[in-house]
């Protein structure tokens, strides 16, 4: 390839909240010259979803006939364009081989969401170069960058109570022998919402009075995406669930009663969604799981919670040891303790973080899955409360990420930066910015009028260099788009 394009982020990762200011700079590395209208850049976000599925319609003649149809939706947020050499619908310009440097900046919108990249859809912001040549396809060069919408668990006092459930089964093969007594599983844990890098600590106990015997006891975390879509004006959901976290307590014989204290560690992973209309909307199941054999019928006794995974941790969660082991308060006007523990979220939460917990570094997700050809893999903030990076549950420990925010004293003096400057920039003249573009993908829209070339310039047409002097056919087209005469 004759061109190349080195994006650089004034944060080293890529890694924004919404709300803040995206910037760097944009090296073009081309090897030859080349014949171009303008150079601009543009920044934007957007998210979109696709999948196909069989359905089943009645033909003409009223048989069923099988097809398959795409369910696909597609929403901008936010996109922003800067001509950074020559300027739209402009005359044509030489780029003559070298190296250039053009800086790039916009603010992100503070309801932006965040960064996601999925089986059947992307919640995608990049920044896209691109080279509009005058008769050749244009150059179009791309780079990802991650947005997270803080989503800060102390928000809702709800989030801070503890999840606790007593669920019991029964089984067929006791009654073959006379008996009929359950399995019975009471579940909890210290709070109803984590981040990444946090154990959830639970507290298990399972009575086992039934004639069948428990396999394992099994602790696992449950990443749910739902994919909204349109197919003929009908709106269609598609919905996954993965596992991101797995834990095994052990078994549990028959007319045995086991306790198990144990954690579960959670991953980077995507923030949970706080719309309930998001086009890809981000939930999560905690599952207990007391697996039995399925020769013995009823099949596994099964507890489900609902937890938020946030970016910002419950206040005092640092220091949770598990269910039971939080300070106990009085109950007495309670209510008005948790309204003044919620007023006073901003001060304690900084001194608890300076206190328990580092500046959180920024880690890849720890799913592989991706839309079609995006491999960009987000990075999600994740806390490090035992000074220890996050690591997977029973796995090996992660190269910590260096943090979003360095120290000052940690932080070498950037270089100054020499931006190319724009050779068509007049004082005074106003430059079109607009472009029509199809979304997501930035589209250069024709030039307005016909550029015509001075008889004595040399310019590349098709791989051919046209010699000084050359005058067209008087029926070939002089505009840079159409036919080519030659005598």
């Amino acid at each position: 390839m004759s061109s190349k394009v080195n994006f650089s982020f004034e944060n080293v990762l890529g890694v924004y909240y919404a709300g803040q200011v995206v910037s760097g700079t944009a090296e073009l590395i081309t090897e030859r010259s080349k014949t171009i209208r303008s150079i601009y850049i543009t920044v934007n976000g957007f998210v979109e979803t696709r999948w196909q599925e069989n359905v089943e319609k009645a033909g003409a003649d009223g048989k069923p006939v099988k097809s398959l149809e795409t369910h696909t939706t597609t929403q901008i947020y936010y996109s922003s364009d800067k001509y950074v050499y020559g300027q739209s619908g402009g005359s044509q310009l030489e780029l003559p081989k070298g190296k250039y440097v053009f800086p790039f900046q916009t603010t992100i919108p503070p309801q932006a969401p965040t960064s996601f990249n999925g089986t059947h859809g992307q919640i995608k912001h990049e920044v896209t170069l691109t080279i509009d040549r005058a008769v050749r396809y244009n150059n179009i060069f791309k780079q990802c960058f991650t947005v997270i919408l803080p989503n800060d668990l102390n928000a809702k006092l709800a989030l801070a109570q503890p999840l606790k459930r007593i669920e019991e089964k029964t089984f067929w093969w006791g009654s073959i022998f006379g008996g009929n007594k359950p399995m019975v599983m009471d579940v909890s844990t210290s709070y109803s919402a984590y981040v990444p890098g946090q154990k959830i600590h639970f507290h298990v106990v399972l009575d086992n009075q039934s004639d069948v015997q428990c396999q394992d006891v099994k602790v696992r975390l449950f990443k749910n995406v739902t994919y909204r879509g349109k197919s003929n004006d009908q709106e269609q959901l598609k919905t996954t669930e993965a596992r991101i976290a797995d834990k095994h307590c052990g078994e549990v014989d028959k007319h045995n009663k086991a306790l198990f204290d144990e954690y579960l560690l959670v991953p980077p992973t995507t923030p949970s969604t706080q719309s309930e209309h998001d086009p890809i909307r981000v939930s999560y199941t905690l599952r207990f799981i007391a697996k039995t054999f399925r020769l013995h019928g009823g099949g596994d006794l099964v507890v489900d919670f609902p937890l938020v995974i946030g970016t910002v941790p419950l206040l005092g969660s640092a220091d949770d040891k598990g269910p039971g082991q939080k300070s106990q308060q009085t109950n007495t006007n309670g209510s008005y303790r948790a309204l003044c523990k919620y007023q006073t979220h901003l001060f304690f939460l900084q001194i608890n973080n300076l206190l328990s917990t580092a500046e959180p570094n920024f880690q890849e997700d720890v799913r592989t899955e991706h839309f079609e050809s995006n491999t960009y893999k987000p990075r999600y903030p994740v806390y490090q409360f035992d000074g220890k990076s996050a690591e997977a549950n029973g796995g090996a420990a992660k190269t910590p990420v260096s943090s979003l925010y360095p120290k000052a004293v940690d932080t070498t003096p950037a270089a100054p930066v020499h931006y190319t400057p724009n050779p068509v920039s007049p004082p005074g003249k106003p430059i079109a910015t607009e472009i029509q573009k199809t979304p997501p993908y930035p589209v250069q829209a024709p030039a307005a009028g016909a550029a015509t070339t001075a008889p004595d310039s040399s310019f590349e047409v098709l791989g051919f260099s046209i010699p000084p002097g050359y005058q067209p056919t008087p029926t070939a087209p002089t505009d840079a788009a159409g036919s080519i005469g030659w005598k």
